[in-house]
């Protein structure tokens, strides 16, 4: 199998992963990207900090065919214990805070931040600042509820990790290379 983990063309940078991470087999991870222990890369990702800087917090769960990516010398920041979605776009700059959930097709684009503990509902677009603890839904994403911050009590991506950690352990990881990995 070949890796698809790979420095910059565009400026040299290199990822730098956590050997813990769980890295599915088809999954691109380009340059400048930083991955916390415990995090969870599933089929069909890619994480291209080619020439801007993506970093993923750790137990973040990244799902099926999400795609990362920021503009020049911007940043795409994605906090700890974080679920991303299915299909869904991050384009940087913008920062999706810790205990968020961002839906399946939903997109963070430039200038988006999803506060702590909220969620961004399936389907919805995010180009603004948002409030901690709440649900913003729709195109483009509005306030629909607040939550408790007992929430953070509820909300947990640890089945996510030990998934990832199940998929890693039968070989089902990229083999990331030693130059790559951070402790």
């Amino acid at each position: 199998m070949q890796t698809m983990i790979i420095k910059s063309p565009f400026n040299g940078t290199i990822p730098k992963i956590h050997p813990t991470t769980f890295i599915a087999s088809d999954v691109v991870i380009i340059g400048d990207v930083e991955i916390g222990a415990y995090t969870n890369i599933w089929f069909g990702v890619k994480l291209r900090g080619d020439w801007g800087k993506i970093v993923i917090g750790e137990n973040t769960s990244i799902q099926e065919n999400v795609v990362v990516h920021s503009r020049p010398n911007e940043l795409c920041k994605i906090g700890n214990n974080v679920r991303l979605a299915h299909l869904c776009m991050c384009h940087g700059p913008c920062i999706i805070e810790d205990y968020s959930l961002v839906g399946i097709n939903a997109s963070v684009l430039q200038g988006g931040k999803l506060g702590k503990g909220s969620t961004l509902a399936a389907g919805s677009v995010l180009r603004e600042e948002t409030e901690d603890f709440c649900l913003y839904a729709g195109v483009p994403a509005i306030k629909k509820k607040e939550y408790s911050k007992n929430r953070l009590n509820e909300f947990s991506t640890n089945l996510y990790v030990e998934n990832g950690q199940k998929f890693k352990k039968a070989g089902y990881s990229q083999k990331v290379p030693s130059e790559y990995l951070i402790s």
